[in-house]
């Protein structure tokens, strides 16, 4: 199968080369018309009534198919201006966006690590008096004078110690949810902007 001839096109230009061109192809096209008009008619006397109304012609088209052709490329021109305007628009609008989600990333970081330190000085007071608790208890245990004594020290220790640990869990989960809900909130709030947009 012939692949199809692409038609042959005037070069693109500024308007004063395609000016140029069209006026050229007219005188070109007009001096082809006379020739075979001078042709047509041995005598000459039919040539000077038909050249003139041929050449008229010939120029009124020529300045319709000029005129066209400016209006094609101001057409051309303001689609291209109107599509830069709007690639700029939507740059400017994805940038926006990447600050914010950067921003917020930053944010939710920041709000991350001071929450995780909290819940680090948490912890280890925690097993500071943990410690301090067990100390103590170790103190006491080896001033008992009887395993009753001794006994009841341990038990009494055993539940203040569960009861301290379920204190310190208790704080630390609660804790935990503040810091993961204070670190989520920008970019919750970042991605409700960019889903309302």
């Amino acid at each position: 199968m012939a692949t199809p001839r692409k038609p042959k096109s005037l070069s693109a230009g500024t308007p004063s080369k395609l000016a140029t061109q069209m006026a050229s192809a007219t005188h070109s096209l007009e001096a082809k018309v006379t020739e075979a008009v001078e042709a047509a008619t041995p005598t000459g006397e039919s040539t000077a009534l038909i050249a003139p109304a041929l050449n008229s012609l010939m120029h009124e088209s020529a300045d319709k198919a000029l005129s066209g052709a400016r209006e094609v490329q101001e057409n051309l021109r303001c689609a291209a201006e109107e599509a830069i305007v709007q690639t700029r628009s939507a740059y400017d609008r994805l940038k926006h966006a990447a600050e914010e989600v950067t921003d917020s990333i930053e944010t939710s970081y920041v709000t991350a690590t001071r929450g995780f330190g909290e819940l680090n000085q948490k912890a280890i007071e925690g097993l500071k008096a943990h410690a301090e608790a067990n100390f103590e208890h170790f103190k006491a245990l080896s001033a008992a004078k009887s395993i009753p004594e001794a006994l009841s020290l341990q038990t009494d220790h055993a539940r203040k110690q569960f009861e301290a640990l379920s204190s310190q869990m208790k704080e630390l989960t609660a804790l935990a949810q503040k810091v993961v809900v204070e670190a989520s909130e920008p970019l919750k709030s970042s991605l409700d902007k960019s889903l309302a947009a």
